[in-house]
């Protein structure tokens, strides 16, 4: 089995001042990481929402689709709440170099 390691793009800046920096590109690593944050808070809420009662059904539904887009937004959709996230992957993630 080959192992295949996929590198994250890389470019350097020159500044005025002369020295170089280097800035990581994280496009579709950021989105796989925004899809399992959404994922994993949907099943949590959805989870805590199935304990409202039965008699409450009509709430219960309405909850459930109120939380599938309120998250859907905020992890998706939200710049600042985006940006957290890629923050937070940054955190996790560390280049070996």
């Amino acid at each position: 089995m080959s192992d295949h390691k996929l590198d994250a793009e890389m470019t350097a800046a020159l500044r005025p001042e002369g020295e170089v920096t280097a800035v990581v590109t994280r496009g579709a690593e950021a989105w796989q990481f925004f899809a399992f944050v959404f994922a994993a808070v949907v099943t949590l809420a959805l989870a805590v929402l199935e304990e409202i009662p039965d008699q409450r059904w009509q709430w219960r539904i309405a909850a459930k689709v109120l939380a599938f887009f309120g998250l859907a937004y905020l992890t998706l959709i939200n710049v600042p709440v985006r940006n957290f996230l890629v923050g937070l992957l940054g955190t996790f993630k560390q280049e070996q170099h």
